[in-house]
């Protein structure tokens, strides 16, 4: 079960995550999240960690020429684009920065899974590798970290186009991964608010929880 802890906003976080059996950890770049980390912190984060763990930088309606330019700046492994992007701005993004690998997140509805089966159709027609979606709850205004779940049985009842592995997100905590993974049968669990003392400070016992609960799950 690849886990990834997201929103980590400074050293003291990234080394407990890296100190852990998570996969990924996750640094956000949209300014106005409560865990919006800069890129020269992020940078740093980078080189605390070296190469423990997946780095992926979080974008929200960033332009392909940002989005390339922070990843050479701090040393992104993947990025997720989890916001409005049409299938041509990644698609330019990947044509900038081809050895970076794409995750493409999605805030999902109760209505389902027409709108992402459309866009990754789009993706597709561009020719842009995707490495995992990422399905996140949908709440207006808001890109993530709400809180909020999907409904695992939506997960569970939809095949993925290409059957491109799922990641799971939403409301995800060390009390309730373990149902929603066995209910829904992800690829990966992705969390941000669910390991936190407050936002963007993380609390190392959730995070060891969350990835013991999410690891022993699967299967």
């Amino acid at each position: 079960m690849w886990t990834k802890i997201c929103g980590i906003t400074n050293l003291t976080d990234a080394e407990t995550v890296a100190a852990s059996a998570a996969d990924a950890i996750g640094l956000n770049f949209y300014a106005p999240s409560k865990r919006y980390v800069a890129p020269a912190t992020a940078a740093t984060i980078r080189e605390l960690i070296g190469d423990r763990l997946e780095v992926v930088g979080v974008f929200v309606n960033s332009t392909a020429v940002e989005v390339a330019a922070v990843c050479h700046q701090v040393g992104l492994d993947t990025v997720q684009f989890h916001g409005d992007e049409s299938a041509e701005l990644i698609a330019e993004f990947h044509q900038l920065a081809p050895e970076i690998k794409i995750i493409r997140a999605y805030r999902v509805s109760p209505a389902g899974f027409a709108d992402v089966e459309n866009s990754l159709a789009a993706l597709a027609t561009a020719r842009v590798p995707t490495k995992a979606i990422l399905v996140d709850a949908y709440r207006p205004g808001e890109f993530g970290g709400t809180g909020h779940q999907v409904n695992p049985e939506l997960v569970r009842d939809w095949t993925a186009p290409n059957r491109l592995p799922v990641i799971l997100a939403g409301g995800l905590r060390p009390d309730n991964v373990a149902i929603a993974v066995n209910i829904a049968q992800p690829w990966g669990v992705d969390t941000a608010s669910g390991v936190e003392i407050q936002p963007g400070v993380k609390s190392l016992a959730k995070i060891r929880a969350f990835v013991t609960e999410a690891q022993a799950s699967q299967g």
